[in-house]
């Protein structure tokens, strides 16, 4: 690698390997350069401009990129979500690559094509607040590509061609060959590497190209970046060409923003009152977009020190602006580029399926969301992002139809998040304060407020500047609540060749009626043995495991539980345990199979209604099945109210009645991914080179590896038992299928005629006598508590206060009263302004004594309290406003006078 990527598509084009004398990396030109061509070693040189020879928008250069592909032999793929459903381990779909990954690059299964080309729409937000500041970052993106997978029986291309293709794509476009340098950068990631090559014209990065034929090894012999490596047996050519930036360069817009967004910019700025900001301010825009793309990459995102070295640039280019001057003017229009940009990202987010929530991808959504609306607040707009997602849902419906299909429901969450965002803002001063008082807020603070609470680091501080604190907002915020939310789960691989066994054939898949079987031993130790072949299904899935009995000789013993390791099934057992090579025969619980068959296929039935009726957002967020009943975590904006879920209830069952067949089959997951789609990874992605399809036809077909009956009739029927919002964004459903749905039914029943006859009216009346009983019970409690006020009030006023100070205070023993007693006697004390009261009673031999004060009163009543207790063998503590604690009965009233002596 020394050496570099010397190809002979270099040697032929007249290319020189040269050395950059900024950064000293090397790179490949046909003219004699000093600089590489890449920032920070070079400024923009392309605004005002343009590198192309004709302006592109976005669809003319997307349909460039492709149909040179197309030309060349590559097969169109269409785009994934933006939403990774396939994977695990990150949430959102970060690269084209990623779309492929690990399936098609661990060799797992074949590519759609091969080789290929797409666009593929991503998000990052690793860089959130540099969107709208550097006039180049954006949070989504659409990466093009062209990817060969080259396999030791299947040569596509490699480098030479690869690079070939590139340069012939951008000349072909109007790019000058010799403005063109290919900087050498080899890449690391996700546990791959391999050499690549950054492509650079006009200061920007256009494209990069990545050689990816090693893996990590710690006995590898190659070394990148202090990681060693060594060769995979395939070679995947994995490129990324920036759509947005091939729209800019043609373009030569002050920022990416202007070229990619013409119509949502002008849009904005209108409503926003900025037009004549934007166009008497276009020089000074240029410059800072100029400016920022060299300086951000050496100074990282420190806002106040990086303004201050782009005005001093600019001042000495002939500018004379304050930083107060040149903030005010340039301020507004990063917040505007912002919100253009963010306001597609959560056209794509939505559309796709995200369901804001607290977790993975649906927080990702929210922190997007609730960011652009305190950008809409700051520039004077604050109720025009419903108009802003719906103009890039019309811009880009063209494109992908997809948005438009769901348009109702982009808009319908849009809307209710932003509800719910204002309705947290509202709550938010309140947070703020007890945090202030319960020890200051700082950096770790306001990542568990925000995300807690939901409060952003700016709304904080403006609270607490309301009430005379200052707190610092560290820059990057949201870059680092993002890196705390965008990977997933890491897969915990078992080794299966520490079982020692052969794999096990699964027998349960060519028959799931059948119970009883013969098969032989190959493991045998510690309660535990693994068969030739098995019936018994292990627990996965959500699904339990199979029990029963295995019979050998004379001898039996119960199946207590059944795990898969690998390819290997371990039966354990309870009891004597058969010899390696033994003969047995197995026999399944038929009723345990046949409910959990049924609560399997009930599962799949209920997701399938929820997405005909809910729309197609729904995604299973988890389940769980068992032998009488089963549950189901969807995700879903709203609460299900009572119409929807009688009507999902009726669908199920309308379904069961209808008897549709329910098929299995093993596909590769190429031909899986071609005939099905994301959606059918409804329980996660798939673990195997081949994918079990469960199929109920024009119903639902899912990726599953549980048991099933064989067709919806053999269910009989489905009860709901109850709904629950689990966590927001996600809510649960639970139900019980066949027998049990009636048993259930049944017990529904029994349990409302005992409540009826309990309130003695008939079945009918019951609701309304309940509702009248509950209206009286409330307002009896309502009286009670008045008297108990007034009981208190009385109380209180039969004490003298001593004063000390400028404090009312108040002590008291007593005796044997209640708790609850004592506690409302204080709050009666303390509703009064420089109250302070100390009161005690006792349960036994133990004590209880309370300090609590008027929030007028500078005490610390956690710490007096606390050294009260400790002097007389004590213990207590609590707040500054309130404290408890407990010591021996015998020495309450000691502890009275050690508290009036520390108040004095």
């Amino acid at each position: 690698m020394s050496e570099g990527l010397s190809l002979s598509f270099f040697h032929d084009s007249g290319f020189t390997r040269q050395k950059c004398s900024k950064c000293n990396s090397f790179f490949w030109s046909t003219v004699e350069r000093e600089l590489c061509g890449d920032a920070p070693c070079v400024e923009y040189s392309f605004i005002g401009k343009p590198l192309f020879s004709k302006p592109m928008n976005l669809d003319e250069a997307r349909e460039s990129f492709l149909a040179f592909f197309d030309k060349h032999n590559h097969t169109r793929v269409e785009r994934a979500p933006v939403v990774a459903r396939w994977r695990n381990d990150i949430y959102l779909s970060i690269a084209s690559i990623a779309v492929f990954q690990p399936h098609v690059t661990s060799g797992a299964s074949k590519p759609p094509a091969n080789p290929l080309t797409i666009s593929q729409p991503c998000i990052r937000l690793n860089d959130l607040e540099s969107v709208g500041r550097s006039g180049r970052h954006l949070t989504t993106f659409e990466m093009m590509a062209h990817h060969a997978f080259n396999t030791e029986n299947e040569k596509i291309y490699w480098q030479n061609h690869t690079v070939e293709l590139c340069h012939e794509l951008y000349t072909s476009l109007g790019l000058d060959g010799a403005k063109i340098t290919y900087k050498e950068n080899p890449w690391v990631g996700g546990g791959n590497g391999g050499e690549a090559l950054e492509v650079l014209a006009g200061g920007l990065e256009l494209a990069t190209l990545v050689f990816m034929d090693l893996e990590e090894d710690p006995d590898g012999d190659i070394e990148l970046k202090g990681i060693k490596f060594k060769r995979m047996p395939r070679s995947i050519v994995d490129t990324g060409y920036g759509l947005e930036r091939l729209v800019w360069a043609s373009q030569g817009t002050p920022t990416i923003y202007e070229a990619v967004f013409p119509e949502a910019v002008t849009y904005l700025t209108q409503k926003a009152n900025l037009e004549e900001l934007l166009q008497t301010s276009g020089s000074l825009i240029s410059e800072n977009a100029k400016l920022c793309g060299v300086l951000s990459v050496d100074y990282g995102s420190d806002l106040t020190e990086l303004r201050q070295m782009v005005l001093d640039r600019l001042n000495a280019s002939g500018h004379k602006l304050s930083l107060s001057e040149f903030t005010s003017i340039i301020e507004p229009l990063e917040k505007l580029f912002a919100i253009v940009d963010h306001s597609r990202a959560l056209a794509f987010m939505f559309g796709d399926g995200i369901v804001p929530s607290n977790v993975k991808a649906g927080y990702l959504a929210r922190m997007v969301l609730r960011r652009t609306v305190l950008l809409l607040k700051d520039i004077g707009v604050p109720t025009a992002l419903p108009d802003m997602v719906l103009h890039h849902i019309d811009n880009f419906s063209k494109t992908y139809p997809e948005l438009n299909n769901n348009r109702a429901h982009i808009m319908d969450m849009v809307n209710l998040e932003i509800d719910r965002f204002n309705q947290t803002l509202e709550r938010g001063r309140r947070t703020v304060q007890r945090a202030i008082d319960s020890g200051g807020i700082n950096q770790d603070k306001l990542l568990e407020l925000y995300d807690s609470q939901g409060l952003p680091p700016s709304v904080v501080s403006d609270f607490a500047n309301e009430q005379g604190h200052t707190i610092e907002v560290p820059d990057g915020f949201f870059a680092m609540v993002a890196d705390r939310h965008q990977g997933g789960a890491k897969e915990v691989k078992k080794d299966p060749e520490a079982i020692g066994s052969e794999p096990t054939a699964l027998d349960f898949y060519k028959d799931m009626e059948k119970r009883s079987f013969s098969s032989v031993v190959l493991l045998s130790e510690k309660g535990q043995i693994s068969l030739k072949n098995t019936l018994f299904y292990p627990e996965g899935g959500g699904q339990q495991s199979d029990l029963g009995v295995i019979n050998w000789d004379n001898n039996e013993s119960k199946v207590i539980d059944v795990q898969k390791i690998g390819d290997v099934v371990i039966h354990y057992l309870e009891g004597e345990i058969p010899k390696v090579g033994m003969q047995v025969r197995g026999i399944v619980d038929d009723k345990r199979r046949s409910g959990l068959s049924m609560h399997h296929t009930a599962t799949h039935l209920v997701g399938a209604a929820a997405r005909q009726i809910l729309g197609p957002h729904v995604w299973q967020a988890g389940a769980s099945k068992y032998t009488d009943r089963a549950r189901l975590d969807i995700t879903h904006h709203r609460r299900l109210t009572r119409e929807v879920i009688d009507n999902l209830e009726t669908t199920v069952n309308q379904l069961v009645l209808a008897d549709h067949p329910v098929t299995t089959k093993f596909y590769s997951r190429e031909d899986a991914d071609r005939k099905y789609g994301s959606t059918l990874y409804q329980g996660g992605a798939p673990k195997y080179r081949d994918v079990r399809v469960v199929e109920i036809p024009g119903i639902d077909a899912q990726a599953c590896a549980g048991t099933h009956v064989s067709s919806t009739s053999k269910i009989k029927a489905v009860k709901f038992l109850r709904t629950e919002r689990i966590q927001d964004g996600v809510e649960r459903i639970e139900f019980s299928a066949g027998p049990d749905a009636i048993k259930a039914a049944q017990k529904e029943r029994a349990l409302l005629e005992e409540t009826a006859e309990e309130l003695g009216v008939p079945i009918d009346q019951a609701p309304s006598a309940a509702q009248k009983f509950v209206k009286e019970w409330k307002e009896l409690r309502s009286r009670v508590s008045s008297l108990e006020k007034e009981l208190a009030s009385f109380k209180s006023s039969d004490l003298e206060a001593e004063n000390i100070g400028s404090i009312k205070f108040y002590s008291k023993d007593m005796g044997d009263a209640d708790f609850g007693e004592v506690q409302k006697l204080v709050r009666e004390i303390t509703s009064e302004e420089g109250s302070l009261a100390a009161m005690s009673c006792a349960s036994g031999d133990k004590g209880t004594v309370v300090l609590a004060k008027s929030d007028s009163v500078n005490l610390d009543c956690g710490t007096i309290l606390r050294e009260a207790l400790t002097s007389v063998g004590g213990s207590g503590g609590g707040k500054d406003s309130y404290a408890q604690g407990a010591c021996p009965k015998d020495k309450l009233s000691e502890a009275l006078s050690k508290i009036r002596n520390l108040v004095s």
